[in-house]
């Protein structure tokens, strides 16, 4: 039964993308496809983005309900089959952040049993997608179901090193006039391995952490910041200068490990990637354990996850 519908859902969207396409030709539009923020609901059918959709109806929503968000911060960490990384992140997170701040999972489809022990842990907000919808996507889920006014975003392999460690992008956050704050990346703009949205400007000016490329550049092709553009970095571009603050990276507290800090606050290892409990390869287990003994070294004790826990 679940293969007959699933087949029956596919010929129909196929349908629409052909009438989609037709229509975008008769309106006289690019064959291109357009940035997320740009396209409407024609051009997502036609290009095949149904998470874009999604998107559409969740930020339709959080403009009726903008007025009710409440102070304060959410964390927002996506995981994407990197279980014993996110379980590591967010017991360093619970340890080192107030009781009362809202921590939100966005589980990007895992197949590595992350579904199931988010499903056990308490004290979470979870959003589960039925597929990798891709980070950037996720990222604009969460914005735009956060209750919160605020939005932190933390990447999985990304850690806080100490107590206060929000104040980083949250007193930028309250100066009036600034709607974005957060890692200064290599090109200058606001990278979301640490980085705090104002959520009500996000849904007023349909903002998103989506990442773009220039149409007909090929990977071969690809020249970052000119043609091609990474997760959030043209959210930055789209607000003015006197809106953003850029927290500066700042070395690691000790000498040798891969990766940066950001404000001496947030430890961002880099290169983890699906290295979970069970990794289907030695290359992950070992990547693994290399971030395990980087966290040893920097942690204070209570933010060290035991090895040995579930």
């Amino acid at each position: 039964m679940r293969t007959a519908v699933s087949s029956l859902l596919r010929k129909i969207w196929s349908i629409a993308q052909r009438g989609a396409t037709a229509l975008r030709a008769k309106l006289g539009r690019s064959g291109h496809r357009p940035p997320a923020w740009e396209a409407d609901v024609v051009d997502d059918i036609a290009f095949n983005r149904p998470w874009n959709i999604a998107v559409k109806l969740l930020r339709v929503q959080a403009r009726i309900r903008k007025r009710s968000l409440r102070p304060g911060p959410t964390i927002v960490v996506v995981n994407w089959n990197t279980l014993a990384v996110t379980q590591d992140t967010l017991h360093a997170v619970r340890a080192l952040t107030p009781s009362d701040v809202t921590i939100m999972v966005v589980d990007n489809g895992s197949i590595d049993g992350s579904k199931s022990w988010l499903r056990s842990q308490e004290g979470l907000r979870k959003v589960f997608l039925p597929a990798n919808a891709g980070h950037a996507i996720a990222l604009d889920i969460a914005v735009l179901l956060a209750r919160t006014k605020v939005v932190v975003t933390l990447d999985s392999d990304a850690v806080p090193l100490r107590v206060g460690w929000l104040d980083t992008v949250l007193d930028p956050m309250a100066q009036d006039g600034i709607i974005l704050a957060g890692l200064r990346s290599s090109r200058d703009f606001v990278h979301p391995v640490f980085s705090a949205v104002d959520v009500r400007s996000f849904i007023d000016r349909n903002l998103s952490f989506q990442v773009y490329r220039d149409p007909g550049v090929t990977d071969e092709a690809v020249v970052w910041g000119t043609n091609s553009w990474d997760t959030g970095e043209l959210m930055t571009a789209r607000v003015g200068n006197q809106e953003v603050v850029l927290v500066d990276p700042t070395d690691n507290p000790v000498g040798g490990l891969p990766g940066m800090t950001t404000g001496g606050v947030v430890y961002h290892h880099g290169g983890v990637t699906r290295s979970t409990e069970g990794a289907a390869t030695d290359s992950e287990q070992e990547s693994y354990q290399l971030w395990r003994a980087a966290l040893e070294q920097i942690l204070p004790a209570a933010a060290l996850r035991p090895a040995d826990e579930g």
